[in-house]
């Protein structure tokens, strides 16, 4: 399943994709979700403060117990490669109680797209990369991590880099800062009627073809 270049909305049983203010439907499965509700903004989304507070309010009136995973990644070019720094994925990993990673400037490891046993051949084509190339930094490979940290298939990469080369590459205006906040949350009816709150939201619709917000829900 490919995803790149979509911008997603979830909603209960199938997920919204909002391509420059037209919809369409695909189906999703459970082991596609890390989180049972995902949103991501890119720098330059005007909403994403409304749209936080739209998500948070919404479980909230709802009665929906939820806990936040936040991290932060760095978009790199117009291709949807992402990196993610050595620390913020290791804050990550400890709380998904995933293995941390050790990288210095001229490494890399990467974050796989897709993840299990149906996956095996992906998993094993990843590592036998031995570089990875962001921007004029040709990185050596050091070894890819068990887990995905995102919904199965999106975006084209996403690869661990030191914190030094992340500062770096986060000072080119080109680069794009990208905020991801994960919701756990008991999944039943109360959880239901937020999540549909969320989407019928005025700061959730498609008048804005400059918004770049993705929204994912299982």
């Amino acid at each position: 399943m490919k995803l790149s270049k979509r911008i997603i909305v979830g909603l209960i049983s199938a997920a919204v994709i909002l391509i420059g203010g037209k919809f369409v439907y695909d189906n999703f499965i459970d082991d596609d979700f890390t989180y049972p509700l995902t949103y991501i903004s890119i720098e330059g989304n005007k909403r994403e403060k409304d749209q936080i507070d739209t998500i948070e309010k919404s479980l909230e009136s709802n009665k929906c117990k939820f806990e936040k995973i936040n991290f932060e990644m760095l978009k790199v070019d117009d291709k949807n490669n992402m990196v993610i720094k050595e620390s913020e994925y290791n804050k990550l990993a400890n709380k998904l109680d995933l293995e941390k990673v050790k990288v210095n400037d001229k490494e890399a490891a990467i974050i796989p797209r897709y993840d299990g046993i149906k996956n095996f051949k992906y998993m094993n084509e990843l590592k036998e990369l031995t570089n990875y190339k962001v921007e004029n930094n040709n990185l050596k490979v050091v070894g890819v991590v068990d887990k995905k940290i995102l919904i199965t298939g999106l975006f084209k990469s996403q690869i661990i880099i030191s914190d030094n080369l992340y500062n770096k590459l986060e000072k080119d205006s080109e680069n794009k800062i990208v905020t991801v906040k994960g919701y756990e949350f008991k999944e039943n009816s109360k959880s239901d009627k937020a999540i549909l709150q969320i989407k019928e939201n005025k700061s959730f619709s498609n008048n804005n073809e400059n918004d770049i917000f993705y929204l994912f829900s299982k």
